[in-house]
């Protein structure tokens, strides 16, 4: 897939490097001409404009990309301004990193319906990770209020069937799905684990001892399994 990443901070950047990593072709822009020169061996190509600059901004191949994302991270004016152009120019997908509440508004308001909010997910894994201690691997968030998690399997949970644990009732919280680790030899005969996920849950699962466990549900009542 072909991607144009526009601005190449150190958020810009990571994303570009990424995706050029797995396959994908991706051309970067940025004002500043050293940003622009430490990252064009890495990527595709690397191209140094003024992206609110609207001849300038026409002259990239925007029509040809499967996503174009903005990812400007203190200036408001700027990240405006370019999405605002490239809605004009008629620019396919576009993915913009939200600075501010008030620039989240402005920008669906112009017509972007994907944001990339990476502080405000950094705070939810970093709260996450403080209620849930060792019990945390990862959080998604899903509304304002309700989220996704994944945790290791409290060691009381271990032996105990999901009828008899009831998470709604005593942890405020939805199981959805139990990743389950199982031993398999690959090609070469060496062991390794894989994980397969259950999704159809019923009463009679019994929780083991290395289970995952994929919860969904508010943040505060976490303290309920970090307790136990």
């Amino acid at each position: 897939m072909k991607y144009l990443v526009i601005g190449l901070g150190n958020l810009g950047r990571s994303i570009a490097e990424n995706l050029t990593r797995i396959g994908n072709e991706v051309i970067g822009v940025d004002i500043d001409l050293h940003r622009v020169d430490s990252v064009k061996q890495a990527i595709s190509g690397a191209i140094a404009l003024d992206t609110t600059d609207r001849e300038a901004l026409s002259t990239l191949p925007l029509t040809e990309m499967d996503a174009i994302i903005v990812t400007y991270g203190k200036d408001f004016g700027t990240s405006v301004q370019t999405v605002s152009l490239l809605k004009s120019l008629d620019a396919g997908k576009l993915i913009v990193r939200s600075i501010s509440s008030i620039h989240e508004t402005v920008i669906r308001a112009i017509g972007v319906e994907e944001i990339i909010t990476p502080e405000q997910d950094f705070a939810g894994n970093y709260a996450s990770q403080a209620l849930l201690g060792n019990l945390f691997k990862h959080w998604y968030q899903v509304t304002e209020t309700h989220h996704l998690y994944q945790i290791k399997t409290p060691s009381a949970l271990v032996g105990q069937s999901i009828g008899t644990i009831n998470f709604e009732e005593n942890f405020g919280v939805r199981l959805v799905g139990v990743e389950r680790a199982k031993e398999i030899r690959n090609l070469i005969g060496l062991k390794q684990t894989q994980y397969t996920v259950i999704d159809h849950l019923t009463d009679e699962i019994v929780i083991e001892e290395n289970d995952i466990l994929i919860l969904f549900g508010r943040m505060e009542v976490l303290h309920k399994l970090s307790e136990i």
